[in-house]
């Protein structure tokens, strides 16, 4: 069990936590490196796949890459969000070690909200032709008569659907995007009642990104302003109001964060859909930002023994146990969608895990599925095991760093494998850069929140770190 951190859990009443400055010179400059070396491969790389002879997707690739670091980036200030309810509702420790770090991430959610401008913006370019959301394109239900041609067999194939009892623009759809008619009509009703990018009964796609960072804005604004009432006059008032607000709000982020998984990765997906992604999905949102804020953490209080003593080994254990939980969690999930899909074994979802390298010809693909079964699951159920490393604030950095990668791995993994690249590899360096050249913008507003407070909170829960241990 975490230590849970109380009003009336310590007796020392005058112990002093170190309410120096904190020094984010390290986040910036990192933050500065992946701006410069991300955008500048993700750019190159770019301009050199759009000008691939016979790539007539460059466009849509480069959307494609981009918005793999906005989902990936996306889980900072929300999953901050998540995670910081639910330290407040149990009182855990680790909520206590890491909450400046989950402020800071809070704070961001007006930057995140512009960076996910551009995509939303591409959904509307060229009448969403060059978006990789299949349901962006006001064309997409209409067979061309390139795709007649280069179809073996069409009439035939189409006058055989419509004796079935199917239109003909069915029929004629069916065969040109080689799919189920019945997942057709699926994807006609998807479009009309959900997958919009005007407003209609579901707000369409623009309107339901506003209420997401509405909602969880706000919901954001009303803790941190309690939080900081909380810390500076300790009264019980501002701490019932947080726990009051958060109980219930971490209920409001699963629901919406289902949406919002739904709405920028399972949609890219034409006839896929799975009840276990939003849990996978969630999984490494809040893994991603627990690695970050435990990274960050340890690298912002290297060599400063105060700071250190505080933190003690129980506190240190419990985040790193915790984090074994997060991963073990994003793991069942994963592996029950694989194995419900394939028991299933419907045409609609099976291509979902053929894309990426599960059919009878396997492609690239599979070898990061296999990355990811190594290093998102085995290796930290390994590693997480063992006391020391727990302990040990260079093996943590070392273990979060290699979560970050195969989290943002995951990422990638969802996205672009959805839509088909005929044209070279460098789709793959273009998601990886854009995911660091957007992180790098996200990680300078982080840095600037981050050094308005010092790293350890000074109220009765910082005291109670402090002191943890001496009054038993």
């Amino acid at each position: 069990m975490a230590a849970t951190a109380t009003h009336h859990d310590h007796p020392h009443a005058d112990t002093i936590i170190p309410q120096t400055a904190i020094d984010v010179a390290p986040v910036r400059k990192l933050a500065v490196l992946a701006v410069v070396l991300g955008f500048a491969v993700y750019l190159v790389a770019g301009f050199i796949n759009a000008n691939t002879e016979g790539n007539t997707d460059g466009v849509r690739e480069f959307i494609l890459s981009y918005a793999c670091g906005f989902v990936f980036w996306s889980s900072l200030p929300f999953g901050a969000l998540a995670l910081m309810m639910i330290g407040y509702v149990t009182g855990a420790s680790w909520g206590v070690v890491l909450r400046r770090l989950f402020q800071a991430s809070v704070r961001t959610l007006p930057v995140l909200f512009v960076l996910g401008a551009p995509l939303i913006a591409s959904l509307f370019m060229a009448d969403g032709k060059d978006s990789p959301y299949w349901w962006a394109n006001g064309e997409w239900l209409h067979a061309t008569d390139s795709q007649k041609a280069g179809t073996k067999g069409f009439d035939e194939k189409v006058a055989k659907l419509n004796k079935g009892g199917y239109a003909h623009e069915i029929a004629e759809v069916a065969v040109a995007q080689q799919m189920r008619p019945e997942a057709i009509e699926e994807n006609q009703h998807k479009i009309h009642d959900y997958l919009s990018v005007k407003p209609g009964s579901a707000l369409g796609i623009p309107g339901r990104y506003i209420v997401y960072f509405g909602v969880l804005g706000l919901i954001g604004f009303l803790i941190l302003g309690w939080a900081r009432s909380y810390e500076v006059h300790d009264d019980e008032a501002s701490k019932r109001k947080l726990i009051g607000l958060c109980a219930p709000g971490i209920v409001v982020w699963a629901l919406l964060m289902t949406f919002f998984a739904t709405d920028w990765v399972m949609s890219i997906e034409p006839t896929w859909a799975s009840s276990m992604f939003p849990v996978v999905f969630g999984m490494n949102q809040l893994l991603t930002t627990f690695a970050f804020s435990t990274f960050v953490f340890y690298m912002l209080t290297k060599g400063q023994t105060d700071i250190l003593a505080i933190v003690k080994d129980k506190f240190r254990i419990d985040i790193g146990s915790l984090m074994l939980g997060f991963t073990m969690v994003w793991s069942y999930a994963s592996f029950c969608q694989y194995m419900l899909i394939w028991a299933g074994n419907l045409p609609e979802e099976i291509p979902y895990y053929i894309k990426r390298g599960g059919g009878t010809e396997p492609n690239g693909w599979i070898y990061l599925a296999y990355f990811l079964m190594l290093f998102h699951w085995l290796t930290p159920f390994i590693v997480l095991l063992f006391r020391e490393i727990k302990l040990n604030p260079k093996a943590m950095q070392c273990m979060t760093a290699l979560l970050l990668i195969v989290c943002a791995s995951d990422v990638v993994w969802w996205l672009v494998p959805a839509v088909p690249h005929e044209h070279g590899k460098l789709h793959v360096v273009m998601a990886f850069a854009a995911i660091l050249g957007v992180g790098g913008l996200w990680g300078l507003a982080f840095g600037r929140e981050l050094s308005k407070a010092p790293i350890l909170v000074n109220n009765s829960e910082g005291k109670f770190l402090a002191t943890w241990g001496q009054h038993h």
